[in-house]
């Protein structure tokens, strides 16, 4: 210990009497662990921490998949298939099935729009969840109202109310007296009957609060797959023997379920049961987004830690004659390697320190940025996992570092034995070390630069995709009726008409409208069944599966969608006329060479009325704008007599079109307008459609910018490499040049001779760089829009790029050589 206590004084006595080496050293090390902690603590609570969950391994997702529909749809399971599974399967066991919903909490003078999960008593069970207060749902309360056999409808016999922590905390202020009491949900009073721990959470997505599901069990089988289900594997079953029990079920769903399915369905949709873990569910592709930006950092630390190595390196040369005088003095070669390994270490471990600062300040600003396409971002934080790995990976490029010196003690050790000078041939050892390292460095910042290039290729690209609406001076809001209260389609139609003409009253608000479905916020999952008048489907032959969108009047106009023909009025609506508009995508699908205007459609059944096109859109990106435009059926609020439609639309999104730049400032007289119709309504989720469209460009920015920060570092660390061995190459030919320009040699040609070096340097990294880049980028393929990973334009650019800054690097030293006084080299010699 006293040993070592004295090589830490030495070695923190050697680093002060360095002020330039030791700050660039530090500097350049802590910002490449500081990029790489992050990206680790981000990957660390995203992908590698398992789920919140007693045996998280064994919880999975049940769902379908549609191939024939869409090849990348999974949706989920109907009622039959739960209580099937739930009492015949052999593999799993506290089967659950759930939906969510939004919902309106009243009783004071807060209204609050909350996430309700109906729940069946599997869920929470599979989830293990425990109460902090009184009881979870239990098999009593999942019992449903109705056992006729033809009630499909969920509802419970007794509704009851078990809060989640977080709700309990936020709204009640964690009232431990709560359990007894009424909530008010959607303006029917619900008993609370628990509070659960805290953490307890559907896996994707948070819950405020659980109400028993209540499906009946003896209810006809129907084709209705709208419900998420989980489970847990069985002791001994394995994921790949639970998917080959649901693959077998699948194959018998006819013969299960006659009046759900029939043979033609399953030939023209593919359709078959899914079963994935939920972790792969949670996670889905970001897993691989958060590894790629890691490999990225970590390119970034291994340039900057071929920096520090060429900074070692050279103050390794110059201390070869204060390392021969101690070895005279008789120090040991061990002694030596100790006290050079244990500089290199404090220095790594200060870095360390201000890598890890940098990290917390990173994560700071990356949260800030609200990347809601990573899951589970409420549990990133600096803990002691990244406080470990960047000490650990410190340490090693410390080791790695100690051994420039270790190796030249030991030389200059057996040199001395021998008695014997030591010549050029080291130098020209440690003059190729050095630039096969900055060659390393500047393959590595062109293969960051490519793939940031490509990043913002794919950005660019995608922000000028035409959504199909015009976002400025939009405002949107979510709106919740409550069904006690508006129970009838013209309950609702009367009270988004009364809602929307008050709004359009108001100064500056040219329109104003309602819609179930946003563009550019649609999950790819969701579609109808739609009959086409004169196209009937043939025998056992399914009707086209479609996405519908209910809206009411002024929807195009508040959104500058263009159509042609008409667009549905309120005398429309309320008449019950069945005026319709559609997509052009759809028209085209349905109507091809003809024109759509007056043909007929309906969504339930193929016999008459029909419902009536009247007018027809331009293309609208509703699945995101790396997505193709949408197919589109828009039916009113209120169905044609004899045309039923699935349901009121009491869930919906507010539009308001305004004049103003900063539609965002009528959110308070929106809410008052809202107020004076009925108070217990909340608005909720209010943004501009400009924050739409830009969110759905956000994983595309936000991984151009981080690969872009990279590419920078990078780039600025390749450049300080570069500029470092090309001044050490002028200062050890200081004699050289000092003769050549005695001779005659002029300026240009030192310049030129010396620029062509570092030029040579960079064509190699360059050539090493591109190559790796063909490779390497690949990677990125599904994180690229309309860009191909090895665009030569890209490619180019970035070479470019990489050789300018080489040039740049090389201009001062350069100089430098060109005003070398051969007097002054020759006596320096």
């Amino acid at each position: 210990m006293t040993s070592l206590a004295q090589d830490l004084r030495y070695a923190a006595r050697s680093l002060r009497r360095s002020p330039g080496f030791t700050i660039v050293a530090i500097l350049t090390l802590g910002l490449g662990l500081g990029a790489t902690a992050a990206i680790f603590t981000l990957l660390n609570a995203v992908v590698l921490q398992p789920l919140p969950y007693p045996e998280p391994d064994r919880l999975v997702d049940i769902g379908t998949r549609w191939p024939g529909v869409n090849a990348d749809m999974r949706i989920g399971i109907s009622p039959a298939n739960y209580f099937y599974f739930r009492d015949h399967s052999r593999t799993l066991q506290d089967v659950g099935i759930y939906h969510t919903t939004e919902a309106t909490i009243t009783g004071d003078d807060h209204p609050e729009r909350v996430r309700v999960a109906e729940a069946s008593v599997g869920v929470l069970r599979a989830l293990r969840a425990r109460p902090a207060l009184g009881r979870i749902i239990s098999a009593d309360d999942d019992q449903p109202a109705s056992t006729a056999p033809g009630s499909v409808a969920p509802g419970p016999s007794v509704p009851v109310a078990v809060l989640s922590h977080d709700f309990w905390e936020r709204r009640y202020g964690g009232d431990r007296d709560i359990i007894g009491k009424t909530i008010w949900i959607d303006s029917r009073a619900v008993p609370i009957v628990g509070v659960l721990e805290a953490g307890v959470q559907l896996p994707d997505q948070a819950v405020d609060v659980w109400q028993a599901l209540g499906l009946n069990p003896v209810a006809q089988a129907t084709n209705w797959h709208t419900f998420g289900a989980l489970a847990r594997l069985r002791p001994g079953a394995t994921l790949d023997q639970a998917r080959s029990e649901l693959a077998a079920i699948g194959n018998r769903v006819v013969e299960l379920f006659p009046t759900a399915y029939s043979d033609a369905f399953m030939k023209d949709t593919g359709f078959r049961f899914d079963v994935a873990s939920m972790r792969s569910i949670v996670l889905g592709d970001v897993g691989r987004s958060i590894w790629i930006l890691f490999g990225t950092v970590g390119l970034v630390l291994l340039i900057a830690c071929f920096n520090v190595a060429n900074l070692f390196l050279a103050r390794t040369e110059g201390r070869q004659q204060e390392t021969a005088i101690r070895l005279a003095l008789g120090a040991r070669s061990a002694q030596l390697a100790r006290h050079y390994l244990t500089e290199s270490a404090l220095l790594a471990l200060f870095a360390a320190a201000l890598g890890i600062a940098f990290a917390s300040s990173a994560l700071k600003l990356l949260l800030a940025f609200s990347p809601t396409w990573i899951p589970r971002l409420s549990s990133v934080q600096l803990g002691w996992e990244s406080v470990v790995f960047t000490v650990l990976i410190s340490l090693a490029a410390a080791g790695a570092f100690g051994l420039f010196p270790v190796v030249a003690a030991r030389r200059t050790a057996g040199e001395s034995r021998r008695g014997g000078a030591r010549g050029s041939t080291a130098t020209r050892k440690q003059h190729a070390v050095r630039s096969t390292l900055v060659v390393v460095q500047m393959a590595l910042a062109l293969v960051l630069l490519a793939a940031a290039g490509l990043m913002l290729r794919s950005f660019a690209k995608l922000r000028s995709v035409d959504p199909g609406v015009k976002p400025e001076g939009v405002l949107v809001m979510a709106l919740q009726l409550p069904s006690q209260r508006y129970g009838s389609y013209e309950q609702v139609s009367a009270f988004y008409r009364e809602l929307t003409s008050r709004l359009e009253g108001l100064p500056g608000v040219t329109r104003a409208s309602v819609t179930t479905e946003l563009p550019l916020t649609v999950a790819e999952s969701g579609c109808n069944a739609v009959f086409v008048e004169d196209q009937p489907p043939g025998p056992g032959v399914n009707p086209p599966c479609v996405p519908v969108n209910t809206v009411s009047p002024g929807f195009f106009d508040a959104m500058g969608i263009r159509v042609r023909g008409r667009t549905p009025t309120w005398s429309d609506v309320e008449s019950g006329s069945g005026a319709v508009v559609v997509s052009k995508t759809l028209a085209q699908r349905f109507w091809r060479g003809e024109d759509p205007i007056g043909k007929g459609l309906r969504g339930n059944g193929w016999e008459r009325p029909f419902y009536r096109v009247v007018g027809v859109t331009e293309d609208v990106r509703y699945n995101g704008l790396d997505k193709p435009p949408a197919e589109m059926v828009y039916f009113p609020l209120v169905p044609m007599e004899g045309a039923p439609l699935w349901s009121p639309q009491r869930s919906v999104t507010l539009v308001v079109k305004s004049t103003s730049a900063h539609p965002e400032q009528l959110a308070a007289t929106v809410r008052r307008a809202l107020a004076d119709i009925d108070s217990d309504i909340p608005l909720a989720n209010i943004r501009t459609m400009n924050d739409v469209v830009a969110k759905s460009t956000a994983r595309t920015s936000l991984t151009m910018l981080l690969l872009a920060i990279a590419g920078g570092m990078a780039l600025v660390l390749a450049g300080v490499g570069l500029y470092g061995v090309i001044s050490y190459i002028v200062s050890r030919r200081t004699r050289e040049i000092g003769i050549r320009v005695a001779l005659g040699a002029q300026v240009a040609e030192v310049i030129r001779n010396v620029t062509l070096q570092s030029l040579r340097l960079a064509l190699l990294g360059t050539a090493a760089g591109v190559i790796g880049a063909l490779l390497l980028t690949r990677i990125i393929r599904s994180m690229l829009f309309e860009v191909s990973p090895t665009d030569p334009i890209v490619l180019a650019g970035v070479s470019l790029v990489l050789v300018a800054v080489a040039l740049a690097a090389s201009y001062i030293p350069a100089r430098r050589a060109a005003r070398i006084d051969p007097v002054i080299a020759l006596r320096a010699e």
